[in-house]
């Protein structure tokens, strides 16, 4: 399994574009895969400065709807004409942050509602023989950085749920990797459902969201001190950016150490 990454908040390549959001390649025996696109044409550019060919794409994964995981939905659909995208039934509703007294969309283009190319998924899903979707996460993760995120309903804005979040087991052989979007229903929570349908998993890629980049604050020391904690009990590597952010990611690594590792534009892992 080779895992590169096409969009994140940082880069080390001069050559490549960095962007807020997530795009990872992942390419196993079987499949080609996007697990999330970014916000926009990013990881189009970046794929092409590294020499991955997007066409050849048979499966998208959506974490969530969030534009900065699906904005480069509707060019993907341009751009690629046989993937199939797996997407969560409620991932299309209206979703929102609050921006001081405004309230800003952040939810995906509702104009693709309906697309044949859409498959749409449930609590959990069997893809093929590597690929397993899951939904029905244990537990919420109410933070700071979570409690600005909203959802419209016809009542009015309310406290968004999350369960348009779905996560990713890629399996091979003995060897299984985790790939969560944001992981707003937290990362821990998480963690602990996949093991409940894969014992096998050894490495966890995906943005663990202790970080607000509107108001620009991380999530009390101590929730993140229990957090890698709670990581640290498995026997598993973390490898996480994007909404993680520096200040906690430098909390947990003090605590994990070499458990946890740092997402960047570019970077290429290999699981043999």
């Amino acid at each position: 399994m080779k895992i590169t990454v096409l969009v994140e908040n940082t880069t080390k390549n001069p050559k490549l574009k960095q962007k807020h959001g997530l795009s990872l390649y992942i390419e196993t025996n079987t499949n080609k895969i996007l697990f999330d696109l970014g916000p926009d044409e990013t990881y189009l550019y970046n794929a092409k400065q590294l020499g991955i060919d997007l066409t050849e794409i048979d499966t998208v994964i959506l974490s969530h709807g969030h534009c900065d995981h699906g904005g480069a939905l509707l060019g993907f659909l341009k751009f690629n004409d046989k993937a199939k995208i797996y997407v969560s039934k409620k991932a299309f509703e209206q979703y929102y942050i609050k921006v001081l007294f405004a309230k800003v969309y952040v939810g995906l283009d509702r104009s693709l509602i309906g697309s044949e190319r859409f498959i749409l998924t449930d609590d959990t899903m069997q893809i093929d023989d590597e690929l397993f979707l899951f939904s029905d996460v244990d537990g919420h993760f109410r933070t700071k950085s979570n409690n600005v995120l909203l959802a419209k309903t016809q009542s009015g804005y309310v406290q968004d749920d999350f369960y348009h979040e779905q996560n990713l087991i890629v399996t091979e052989k003995d060897k299984a990797v985790l790939f969560s979007g944001c992981s707003h229903r937290g990362i821990a929570n998480i963690v602990r459902t996949a093991h409940k349908h894969q014992p096998l998993i050894q490495a966890v890629f995906g943005g663990f969201h202790l970080y607000n980049p509107v108001a620009k604050t991380t999530e009390p020391v101590a929730v993140t001190h229990q957090l890698a904690k709670e990581l640290s009990a498995y026997e598993t590597v973390y490898y996480t950016g994007h909404c993680t952010g520096n200040k906690a990611f430098k909390i947990m690594q003090n605590i994990m150490g070499d458990k946890v590792q740092h997402l960047s534009t570019g970077s290429v892992f290999e699981r043999n």
